[in-house]
């Protein structure tokens, strides 16, 4: 990095060889900064267009992201990529919102084909990791070179200010011999030594420049050294206006404001030149320096025209885009035929390209904040979307483990009753990620089936001991199974005939055998099915009156105690998954309270939790009845 001066307008030149008569006779008081009753040569500060001139003038927003990176890459790739800091940034600021964007777009898609936002993950190809990775090698450069530029300027600085005092020593000293090599040695070593901090700059050099002509005001051979100088001086200037000349030639006005900002900085260094010769050496110089301003005006004038039709098009681009910063909807279609339209807006957008600079900030920020807004609420949906997925797919976990504690029961009645109601409830349940969709289903038909295989193969060991029983009892069985078969289209029944043909088969031998136990079965399955035929009875008072006979079956069969214990417990159990099963409904209200649809979620867990309520009051009825 150069040393920043400040830029040299038109028609300015630099005063530095103006030296009052009487500075010969004042050297004591010049010191860091020469007082007010000491003209001073170079007091004239120095201005050429600052690094912060440098502009891009390349529309990086209308390449693809291969294409930056392509160029991007090759870029970082030469030996002096540093010296081209700004260009490597504006590339790279660009690339960044196409990867972004490119990466919202694997987002979409990824979800759009049933995946959640929680399991993308968006990986950057083995070219990009390799200019991720030169970017970082190109900004930790960056960061070495500044530093080392920084100490390398307070090195010079010290060193400068340390000949100002060895010059000082000189100027005051006596005439010796070797005064004019000490002074030669001085001028020879300032040159050679780097630039310093720019706050430092201008007052270091008046102070050297100062003691230069009081050293030669106060010589004997002072003319003849000094226009000995001010040839060589002469020379080296007319070098510097001619290179000056030659950069209205240059096609890159980027390059040529650099190439002045070096001469500048040469032609500050450079000692004064002849009298006779000062003006029109300056004016060369000064028409040459107005040449390359001029070309940029004309270069920044054109632009400007064009930035402005941008902004026009941009804004009305931006008017179009404000329709979907508050854009909402419950629908995925909707959200996708949305995002397919503001894709295209952005694509009108990049295509237009620059704007003017102190209007850039402002409409970049508007559209960006429209359009993260979009996606925000966008992303916010599916969130909440898969938030109430995973849910669901918690509860029927819980329905699984449930069902998969009880598949293995031969409390056959209860526990049939219990996974009709766990079904019921798991048809309540929406739907869960699909990733998970029949994996979840599998497990809790397999818990509900292997059940239910298991109760039917008993009920067909049972039919078949049915053939050791009694005529007498065969044949009633057999005649309650006709008269109940569904082709026969039974009659309304009530419960008197009920306790009637209870009674009946009360009648019969109740032998404590096996077989016996089977023929209850069997008879106490038709007692339900003729329950379906008595239409006053209620689904409430239908299970009341099931229990009671189940009741008197336990109580008048073998093992009584124990199966009416085991019967108590199975109720308990029930009751007490009832009340897990309302506190976790209770936990969910709250946990929807806050979503979109929570008025409908509420309503539908709330009348869940009541008909659990319900059934608890049930089974303790069934309790007392069972204690009684």
């Amino acid at each position: 990095m150069h040393e920043v001066i400040p830029e040299i307008m038109p028609g300015q030149r630099a005063d530095e060889e103006l030296v009052s008569p009487a500075a010969s006779t004042q050297t004591a008081g010049v010191t860091g900064t020469p007082n007010a009753g000491t003209p001073v040569a170079g007091t004239e500060k120095f201005e050429v267009p600052s690094e912060e001139e440098t502009f891009i003038d390349t529309d990086y927003a209308a390449m693809s992201a291969p294409e930056l990176e392509r160029q991007l890459m090759a870029l970082l790739k030469k030996p002096d990529n540093r010296k081209n800091y700004r260009q490597v940034n504006a590339m790279y600021r660009e690339y960044e919102l196409k990867v972004a964007a490119e990466k919202n777009d694997a987002l979409e898609r990824f979800v759009a084909e049933g995946g959640t936002a929680d399991d993308f993950e968006y990986r950057l190809s083995p070219e990009r990791q390799q200019l991720e990775k030169a970017m970082q090698q190109f900004r930790e450069g960056r960061m070495r070179d500044q530093r080392s530029e920084e100490e390398q300027k307070i090195k010079n600085l010290q060193r400068k200010q340390e000949l100002i005092a060895e010059l000082r020593e000189v100027v005051e000293a006596a005439e010796t011999k070797t005064s004019a090599d000490k002074m030669k040695a001085i001028q020879e070593e300032w040159k050679a030594i780097g630039p310093v901090p720019q706050n430092e700059s201008q007052q270091l050099w008046n102070s050297y420049h100062a003691l230069l002509d009081i050293f030669y005001n106060n010589r004997s051979i002072y003319f003849e050294l000094k226009e000995l100088d001010r040839k060589r001086n002469l020379d080296a200037k007319l070098q510097l206006v001619t290179r000056a000349e030659a950069l209205s030639e240059n096609p890159s006005i980027n390059a040529s404001l650099q190439e002045l900002r070096h001469l500048h900085e040469e032609w500050k260094n450079i000692g004064p030149v002849p009298n006779d010769q000062r003006d029109a050496i300056w004016n060369r110089f000064i028409q040459a320096s107005e040449k390359v301003h001029e070309r940029k005006k004309e270069f920044l004038a054109g632009r400007r025209e064009q930035e402005t039709a941008n902004l026009e098009k941009k804004t009305e681009v931006l008017n179009r885009l404000e329709a979907f910063q508050n854009y909402n909807t419950d629908r995925i279609n909707d959200w996708r035929d949305k995002t397919d339209e503001i894709q295209k807006i952005k694509e009108e957008w990049d295509a237009i390209g620059l704007v003017p600079k102190e209007n850039a900030d402002a409409i970049n920020k508007r559209f960006w904040g429209i359009y993260k807004a979009f996606f925000h609420n966008k992303n916010q949906f599916f969130k909440a979307l898969d938030e109430q997925k995973m849910q669901n797919l918690r509860l029927k976990t819980e329905l699984c483990e449930q069902a998969e504690a009880v598949k293995n029961s031969t409390d056959w009645d209860a526990t049939k009753e219990q996974l009709i109601q766990l079904q019921k409830k798991w048809k309540t349940i929406g739907r869960v990620p699909d990733k998970y969709s029949d994996k979840i289903w599998e497990r809790f038909r397999a818990a509900c089936n292997e059940f239910f295989d298991r109760r039917q193969a008993e009920a067909q060991n049972k039919e078949a001991e049915l053939d050791k029983l009694s005529s007498e009892k065969i044949n009633y069985l057999d005649e309650l199974t006709e008269r109940l078969a569904p082709h026969m289209h039974p009659q309304a029944g009530n419960l008197e005939t009920l306790h009637e043909m209870v009674a009946r088969w009360r009648g019969f031998d109740t032998t404590t055998t096996r077989v016996n136990a089977r023929a209850e079965e069997k008879f106490y399955s038709l007692m339900e099915r003729y329950l379906d035929t008595i239409p006053e009875l209620t689904n409430e008072q239908k299970n009341d009156v099931l229990f009671k006979l189940q009741l008197n079956r336990l109580k008048g069969g073998p093992d009584a105690s124990t199966k009416l214990h085991q019967k108590e417990q199975s109720i308990r159990k029930e009751i007490g998954q009832l009340e897990n099963d309302i506190r976790t409904l209770k936990t969910n209200i709250e946990f929807f309270a806050r979503s979109k649809n929570a008025e409908k979620l509420r309503e539908e867990y709330q009348a869940r939790t009541d008909e659990a309520h319900h059934r608890i009051e049930m089974l303790h009825k069934q309790l007392r009845e069972l204690r009684s």
